[in-house]
């Protein structure tokens, strides 16, 4: 919903002002929920952190524990060489040692877990990050700015009105940057068009001003076709000053381009021309 709005009609605005605030207590909660979700996983980057650190701990105690037994081996190997222990004493310390060679093959795989977590976690703080930063431009967006220096010409919204972006965006103002430089979009009959060309001189009148006439330029003549009741016609774009805003967007204006002249062209009236026979 338009929460405020801070221009009206003819208002003068310039590049990045505020010109309305849509109602942003939803963008708000998302950006708290974001930053909670963040917060959260790297609590979640700390804890497994320190789950690495408690299984190398545990892979330091498996290694000691096995570097014992091993020795422990050794020592009975030869004593039993001396005949002053039983082989079934070796076995045990065998047993003993495979099996601590066993829990320390275990500890080193759960090493490689704990690390594994840790990327897990560190990818799950970038994935809630950008969702924060996504939800920070969703709330920066409930301000709407001037995206340039103008007037504006349009307002079409009232506060308390629902606005809704689903495939077009709806229209909130419409700024026209520049009316002391202005243009008419003429319509030329494609029997016509081939003779004009850019920067041709153009004389137009407008009904507003009956009397006087205008001066201006062709700045281009574009190329896609407009068709209306079988009548195929082509736009011309008339580029003119409007010196003070004398002339309003949306007025009609009577157009007539100069496509050719002639200078010291001997002139007769039509009745020289004229042959009767008797």
């Amino acid at each position: 919903q338009i929460k405020e709005l801070f221009v009206d009609f003819n208002s003068d605005v310039k590049q990045g002002q505020l010109i309305a605030r849509l109602d942003p207590e939803t963008f708000e909660y998302r950006v708290r929920q974001s930053t909670a979700d963040v917060e959260a996983a790297r609590a979640s980057v700390l804890t497994a952190q320190a789950n690495v650190q408690s299984a190398l701990a545990q892979v330091m105690r498996a290694e000691g524990d096995l570097g014992e037994a091993q020795r422990d081996e050794k020592r009975k190997l030869d004593l039993l060489a001396q005949n002053f222990i039983s082989s079934a004493e070796l076995d045990t310390a065998k047993s003993k040692t495979a099996s601590l060679t066993g829990a320390l093959k275990v500890t080193q795989a759960q090493v490689d877990v704990a690390r594994a977590q840790v990327q897990n976690a560190l990818a799950i703080v970038r994935q809630r990050e950008a969702q924060l930063q996504q939800a920070r431009v969703d709330l920066e967006r409930t301000q709407i700015r001037s995206p340039v220096d103008g007037i504006v010409i349009k307002r079409s919204v009232e506060v308390g009105q629902t606005v809704a972006a689903s495939l077009q965006a709806p229209e909130l103002f419409v700024i026209a940057r520049n009316l002391s430089d202005m243009q008419v979009e003429a319509a030329s009959d494609e029997a016509d068009i081939s003779r004009v060309r850019d920067g041709q001189k153009v004389s137009f009148s407008i009904d507003a001003f009956p009397g006087r006439s205008f001066d201006g330029a062709v700045r281009q003549v574009r190329k896609a076709a407009v068709s209306a009741q079988n009548v195929v016609s082509y736009t011309v774009v008339v580029g003119f000053a409007n010196p003070g805003s004398l002339m309003l967007p949306g007025m009609t204006a009577n157009v007539r381009i100069i496509t050719d002249t002639r200078d010291n062209v001997l002139k007769l009236p039509n009745a020289a021309l004229r042959v009767r026979i008797a």
